[in-house]
């Protein structure tokens, strides 16, 4: 039997490799790409992203208690204020590029938009462990953004980024704790795995669809 961690990293590396690879977030792929349209863009997705799962967590956490020794660790309410900090912040900028009238408005707008839609799950503990691990293991690399951010000597902010920073820090634990629960969280062990491999993937997907809806933008997409 496969360990859970082992057969996420395995088996979600393709959608993790797509979702880097598309717009805007391909933008940390090149200094020279980055402006503040798309690092708002990203921003914008990710505040969707972190909102719909702090949602799952806590619900799956409400009828698990168990999953109270993990659901914690994504700091929910910290990150959500730094990512608001940070959308007022370029919001507020006055050189920065318009990028309100589009389609990113209308999703931002709206937590549930029709044409992106949240991703059904196997079962809310499968859920929110998935969600937990997409939002932990996006946070690995904060520090890393921070300091190329900085370095560009600009106006930028990352409130955001220091906070999933922080984050970060619970990764060990996380897995620990995760590899504790799954006994308790289900009478087999290898089909808790697959649920989990498969909701981690559909939110992988989840962000990839509010990437490619910002993509389709043409006032959004970077020259």
């Amino acid at each position: 039997m496969r360990n859970l961690f082992t057969a996420l990293k395995q088996d979600t590396h393709a959608n993790h490799s797509i979702l880097e690879n598309t717009f805007p977030f391909s933008i940390y792929h090149n200094n020279n790409s980055f402006d503040d349209a798309a690092y708002n863009a990203i921003l914008q997705i990710m505040k969707l992203f972190h909102q719909a799962t702090a949602e799952a967590v806590q619900h799956a956490a409400d009828h698990a208690p168990l999953l109270s020794r993990v659901s914690a660790m994504i700091n929910g309410k910290a990150v959500l204020n730094a990512l608001n900090t940070d959308i007022q912040a370029l919001k507020d900028d006055t050189h920065a590029p318009a990028a309100a009238c589009s389609p990113l408005q209308a999703i931002s707008e709206d937590p549930h938009p029709s044409s992106v839609t949240i991703p059904s799950c196997s079962s809310p503990s499968s859920q929110a462990i998935a969600a937990i691990y997409v939002w932990l293991g996006s946070s690995m690399g904060a520090n890393i953004i921070v300091r190329r951010l900085n370095a560009m000597e600009r106006s930028i902010p990352t409130n955001y980024y220091q906070a999933m920073a922080g984050c970060a820090k619970a990764w060990v634990s996380f897995k620990q704790e995760v590899d504790a629960l799954l006994p308790e969280l289900a009478e087999s062990s290898e089909s808790i795995i697959e649920a989990v491999v498969e909701d981690a993937n559909a939110w992988f997907e989840y962000l990839i669809s509010l990437a490619e809806a910002v993509g389709h933008d043409k006032n959004l997409r970077l020259a």
